[in-house]
This record gives C-alpha cells, sequence and structure tokens, in this order.
C-alpha cells in the first residue's frame, strides 16, 4: 500500500543535491526571508489583495532574516507548500510558511531603468523574480496555487498506489457535480471502447493532470545553468545544471523531478523511502549507486532481516 510522501522522497530525487560532506560554489539565486510581511488591498481598488515585506521601498522595510538557495537547501519546498491545504488551520500555516521560506516572488524583479523606459527589441525573461513580494504577489491568486499544487501532490501519490476511491474523490469533484458526472461518462465509454481496467483509465487522466500541472512552473520559472564546483576552472569539471526565478520555479523543479525519476529510483524493502539510483554530479568523486540496491542503510537491512527472517523463525518455532 502506498504511503504520503515525505521529505525523504524528494531529497532522493533531487538530482543538484552534492554528496554528504561536500559542497558547491554557491550559485546565483539565493532567496530572500524577511522578518514582516504585510497584506494590502490593490492599489486600483479591485478588490484584490497582495503581500509584500513589511514597508517595501521605504526606510522602514523589514530586516532580511535569512537567504538560501531552495534548490539546495530545501529541495522538499513543493511537498510542504502543497501540504498547507491539509492542515487545520490554512491561513496560518501559509503565513508560517512565507516566514519559514519566503514568499512565491510572483512579481518581477524590475530594473529602475525598466521601471522608465518601455523595452525594445527581443525581451528576455528576467533572471529572478523579487523576493520582497508586491502588487502580483496576489494572495487570492496564492489560495489558488496551493490548492492546485496540493491537488496534483494528491493526484501523483493516488496514482502511485493505484488508489480507486482516492482518485475518484480527486478526479470527480463534490464543487461541480455535472462536470463530474459528463468527465466519468466520459471515462466509461473509453473504458468500455478500449478493454481497458477502470483504475488504468482513472490513473492515466490522473497522470496528465499531474504533467500539465508540473509544466507550468517549469515554463516560466526555471531555466538550465551550468554547475560547478570550487575548481571549475577545469573545463572538465563543468555540468549541467537548472536554476529558477523564485520559488515557484524552484517547487516546479521538485516535483518535475519526483515524477520523471522512476526509471532511477526503487523504494528500500523495510521502510519503504526512495533509493535513487540517478549518478551522482561528475566530478564530485562518488559512485554510481548499484541497481541492485535494496535497502537505503544497514540499519534498514538488519531491520528487515530481523522482522522478516529471526522474528519469523521464532515464530514459527513455537507453533
Amino acid at each position: 500500500m502506498w504511503r504520503r510522501l515525505n521529505r525523504e522522497d524528494l531529497r532522493g530525487t533531487n538530482p543538484l543535491l552534492p554528496p554528504k560532506g561536500q559542497h558547491y560554489k554557491p550559485q546565483p539565486g539565493l532567496w530572500g526571508v524577511y522578518r514582516d510581511y504585510e497584506i494590502l488591498p490593490a492599489p486600483d481598488g479591485s478588490g484584490w489583495h497582495y503581500i509584500q515585506v513589511a514597508g517595501r521601498d521605504t526606510d522602514q522595510q523589514s530586516e532580511l532574516v535569512r537567504a538560501y538557495n531552495p534548490l539546495i537547501d530545501t529541495p522538499y519546498l513543493f511537498l510542504e507548500f502543497a501540504r498547507v491545504a491539509e492542515q487545520k488551520d490554512p491561513p496560518k500555516a501559509l503565513m508560517d510558511w512565507f516566514r519559514r521560506y519566503g514568499l512565491l516572488g510572483i512579481t518581477a524583479a524590475y530594473r529602475e531603468k525598466e521601471q522608465r523606459e518601455p523595452l525594445e527589441g527581443i525581451v528576455f525573461p528576467r533572471r529572478y523574480q523579487d523576493d520582497n513580494g508586491g502588487p502580483w504577489d496576489r494572495v487570492e491568486l496564492i489560495w489558488e496555487i496551493v490548492y492546485e499544487y496540493n491537488e496534483s501532490l494528491v493526484l501523483y501519490e493516488a496514482s502511485l498506489g493505484r488508489d480507486r476511491e482516492k482518485l475518484e474523490r480527486a478526479l470527480f469533484s463534490e464543487d461541480d457535480p455535472e462536470d463530474a458526472e459528463d468527465t466519468r461518462h466520459t471515462l466509461e465509454i473509453r473504458a468500455e471502447a478500449s478493454g481497458m481496467d477502470w483504475t488504468d483509465i482513472l490513473v492515466d487522466l490522473a497522470l496528465k493532470q499531474v504533467v500539465e500541472y508540473a509544466l507550468g512552473d517549469l515554463y516560466a520559472f526555471a531555466y538550465p545553468d551550468v554547475n560547478y564546483p570550487d575548481d571549475y576552472l577545469k573545463v572538465d569539471r563543468l555540468t549541467r545544471s537548472w536554476g529558477a526565478r523564485n520559488l515557484l520555479g524552484a517547487m516546479g523543479l521538485q516535483f518535475y523531478w519526483l515524477i520523471t525519476s522512476a526509471g532511477e529510483l526503487s523504494r528500500c524493502k523495510y521502510c519503504g523511502r526512495i533509493i535513487s539510483y540517478a549518478p551522482p554530479i561528475p566530478g564530485a568523486g562518488e559512485r554510481k549507486p548499484r541497481k541492485d540496491k535494496e535497502f537505503c542503510d544497514s540499519r534498514c537491512r538488519q531491520n528487515y532481516h530481523y522482522h522478516n527472517r529471526i522474528k519469523s523463525g521464532r515464530q514459527s518455532e513455537r507453533r
């Protein structure tokens, strides 16, 4: 039976994490976390609200608490953001998440010249968004993203476990009974025409939605990059990597790595955690993990041996 994904599942599928005990030259793209944030009404009176660093663009702006690399330091951002929707007090959980990891960064980081003059010619995406927040970090939009991320996580977990009940509950929304009934009817016709198992039909639809969710933020907020260790002057040490313009890009990459890593991982026979077969970062001096590895560490191997061989053997002898 499939269990809920946890932090270790996300760590195990992140190809950018350096081996334990080794450190790489910090890459650009550090994200700021500030002391206080404030929610303000939209300046045009449209009824929207947005969030930003308290006192943004004033002499009283809230202080920077820390700066970190979301892709390296917090490989589980996607998971914890998606879980906000499941908390007893989601609004409090969301604000706690912001105070821990910073704002999403939907507002673009403009240069002064860009604010005064329109850009001419080819317009390239800006390398980074603004970690101070602003008018585009709309609270109502952020809540839409929270529930979209949660839906994609639930669909993926249910697909992995082939959990028919959870798949039906996620795919056939009670909020729109008419649409749910139309979707169910369409799928039933497809199942009858193709001869496919009903659960296979549900998994297929769920994964299509998961992929659609995963690709959206990649297109807008992630980009290919070059990674290098401290001795980067050696040409053969340059390796392919990824960068993120904001936390949406970072979370999009984390989810992308998770759902596309099936061929490079298995699960520990004892605890169920992910065992990654992805090769280490080139030049790190680490061996590629063995394909026949069954346990994440020696402790799990010993526990499995005890519970499935020694303990079960003793119980059979007593009988």
